[in-house]
Formats: structure tokens, C-alpha cells, sequence
């Protein structure tokens, strides 16, 4: 931590997050919403103080959530829409928590991945159909029939609907589509490899990445990953590394910074220099 932080932020109340706010011009902020902010992982939970014999203080927020608080209002009061839901703010601490976890620590980060995966896959119909259309164009091949393509859109838009995937019937409608062709009595079916970023892959590479896309939001939607779990997980410090991070057998997408809402550059630059000051 910086000398400028050190002297600038100091631990604080609710109420004092609260008069943070207030001194922003942002009058709606009351100490229920930094209560929701702690439950949706936006904010660590306050930490316990006692400094009388009976009785406690109110609980305080380190001086680095009451900074993040203070900065992701900041950005939030920035941003040009009119309302920006929390699945946007959410995303700017999980790629605090993926860079440096001294701001972020791994408790929060887990409602925070809670949050980020309950939000995750909520599309209209309209949208369904749109994203269905374009799994079924990029894995069609080209002598395909209408009944074909429309099968396989139809199961994809079912999947999306109930986040429940027959994997036997989507097997066999995704194979159907990319290669379109009966196989040979006695032999085994020849199936059309896809280009892939590291070479050519089946239609069943991209299915058991659609399960496992489905399989680690549902655990993070129901808190089925634990932190121990996400704490093994170390983040590539490579400027130009992976955009994802494995948890367990999974691998998470990293949720990229929003050029719409970020915090202030100082935020990252303090976070950055941290994780690269030797212990």
C-alpha cells in the first residue's frame, strides 16, 4: 500500500461509507444498500471491533473496501446510462479480485462469483434465438438441410431456456449438423473436424465446453465452489495471459473490464504495484 493511501483512507462504519457517499453528491446511498453491496459481494463483510469491556463497536470496513467503495461509485455516477445494474459493477471487482486478492479477498470474491453467475445466461427469447443462430452457423455445414439446422437450434434454445442440456439428443443433432452425412454400414461414422485456435476440434470439443460452461454456473449460482477451491486458483500474471482461470476440473470465464465502467486508473495501478512488490 502507498504512502498516498495510507494517509488518505482509514477503516469506517457503515455510516461512514454512507457520508463517503454523501459527500460525492450521491444521495440515494443508505446503510441498507451498503448491506446488500456486502451480500452480493461488491464489499468484504465488515469486521468486528471491541473497545470496551461490555458491549462491541460497530463493525468497520478496511480502508481499502471503503477506497473500492468510494471508487466504484465513482465510476457507477461516470458511466453514460442512466442506470447501470450490478452485474456490471460486479464484474470490475472479480477483475480486481483476478489481478491483485489483497483488495479482494477470497470471501467476497465468492459472493461476488455468486452475484456474477446468477446474472449470467438471463436472456430474453429474442436473444436465444439470436445466440442459437449463431452456434447453429458457425458448426453447419454447408450441405446441411433446413430440418437439420432447425433441430439443432431448437435444442440449443432449450438448453439456454432451462440450463438443463441433453447431452444424448444434442450429441446426436450437433453431429448431424456438421457433418450430414449417414455413415457406412461397418464402419465407423467420418465426422468434419471445426478449426479451433489450436488446431481442429470434433463437434463434441464444443459440446463438453457448452456443459462445462453450464456445469461451473451452476455451481458458482449455488455456492458449490468453495473458497479453498478458488484460493489454488492462481491467476495468470502474463500481460498477455489466458483470459480464464481453472477452479477444480472447471474453468471460469474471466470477466473483462468494462470500458464503460472501471475505476479510477490509480485503483488498478495501486493494486498492480502491490502484486508486484516482494514480500
Amino acid at each position: 500500500m502507498d504512502e498516498d493511501r495510507t494517509a488518505t483512507w482509514a477503516e469506517g462504519t457503515s455510516a461512514d461509507l454512507v457520508a463517503d457517499a454523501h459527500a460525492l453528491g450521491v444521495s440515494s446511498v443508505s446503510t441498507r444498500m451498503v448491506t446488500a453491496w456486502v451480500e452480493e459481494g461488491l464489499l468484504a463483510s465488515p469486521e468486528p471491533r471491541k473497545t470496551t469491556a461490555h458491549g462491541s463497536d460497530p463493525r468497520v470496513f478496511p480502508p481499502e473496501q471503503r477506497e473500492l467503495f468510494t471508487k466504484l461509485l465513482e465510476a457507477r455516477e461516470r458511466s453514460p446510462l442512466g442506470r447501470v445494474p450490478q452485474r456490471s459493477i460486479v464484474r470490475v471487482v472479480l477483475y480486481l479480485w483476478l489481478i491483485d486478492d489483497s483488495v479482494v479477498l477470497t470471501p467476497q470474491a465468492r459472493r461476488a462469483w455468486r452475484t456474477h453467475a446468477r446474472a449470467t445466461g438471463k436472456q430474453t427469447a429474442a436473444r436465444r434465438s439470436e445466440t442459437a443462430r449463431a452456434i447453429v452457423a458457425s458448426l453447419a455445414h454447408p450441405s446441411a438441410t433446413i430440418p437439420q439446422r432447425r433441430a439443432a437450434q431448437l435444442v440449443i434454445e432449450e438448453g439456454e431456456r432451462t440450463g438443463r442440456i441433453d447431452l444424448p439428443r444434442l450429441t446426436s443433432v450437433l453431429t448431424e449438423l456438421c457433418s450430414p452425412w449417414p455413415a457406412q454400414p461397418g464402419a465407423p461414422r467420418i465426422e468434419r473436424a471445426i478449426p479451433g485456435p489450436f488446431g481442429p476440434v470434433t463437434v463434441q470439443h464444443h459440446i463438453a465446453m457448452w456443459y462445462a460452461r453450464h456445469q461451473a454456473v451452476r455451481q458458482l449460482r449455488n455456492e458449490e465452489v468453495n473458497e479453498a477451491a478458488l484460493i489454488g486458483c492462481a491467476p495468470s500474471t502474463a500481460p498477455n495471459g489466458p483470459t480464464t482461470k481453472p477452479v477444480g476440473r472447471l474453468w471460469l470465464p474471466r470477466p473483462e473490464r468494462s470500458p464503460r465502467l472501471s475505476p479510477s486508473p490509480r485503483l488498478w495501478r495501486a493494486a498492480r504495484s502491490r502484486r508486484s512488490t516482494p514480500s
